[in-house]
């Protein structure tokens, strides 16, 4: 009889992750690599012309697949006008990250397309659980969501007018729980 691993699937899933990570660690050192050959005859590339190349340095990004760490160069020139060296990161400026950023956008549009299912926090960690991000992420993904065009959901710009008169609904639970309250706060006033 064959004996098999009950973590099988899991192990299985895992080493996936892992492998796909490895991937797009290697394309994306390969693509700075192509950057950097590149960069002065490339058309494509006409505005990092001026810079040189400075030192590389190690990346950390959040991808649905989990934390990828890659490496890439810094380049910089001096700016004319003041005199001051100004560091770019071509790799990142052609992956739409900012310098500050550390959780990939497409990771943030997932978390924030959980909005409409009235999923809790949780329940988006238990879903994501290879993404390898916390609760306090999450919410501070969900309080800062913005508005604008970059990461709004459905792409209309319908304003909704709000009447003067709002209307809350509530369910027969919390409304008997409410009552509860008011009795027991006149009973406290007579003793």
């Amino acid at each position: 009889m064959i004996n098999i691993d009950n973590n099988f699937f899991k192990n299985f899933n895992n080493l996936l992750y892992i492998q796909s990570i490895e991937i797009i660690q290697q394309n994306l050192e390969n693509s700075d690599e192509w950057i950097f050959k590149n960069y002065k005859i490339d058309e494509t590339l006409k505005e990092f012309k001026d810079y040189k190349v400075k030192e590389i340095k190690p990346r950390t990004l959040t991808i649905l697949n989990g934390k990828i760490t890659f490496k890439r160069r810094k380049y910089y020139k001096i700016n004319p006008e003041t005199g001051k060296e100004e560091y770019i990161f071509p790799l990142d400026k052609l992956l739409g990250i900012e310098k500050w950023q550390r959780i990939n956008n497409s990771v943030k549009e997932k978390i924030l397309s959980f909005i409409g299912k009235k999923k809790t926090y949780q329940d988006i960690l238990d879903t994501m659980e290879h993404v390898k991000i916390c609760i306090k992420t999450i919410s501070n993904i969900m309080k800062n969501a913005k508005t604008d065009k970059e990461y709004y959901l459905n792409k209309t710009d319908k304003k909704i007018k709000i009447p003067h008169t709002l209307y809350i609904q509530i369910d027969g639970t919390y409304l008997k729980m409410w009552n509860e309250k008011k009795k027991r706060k006149r009973k406290n006033k007579k003793t």
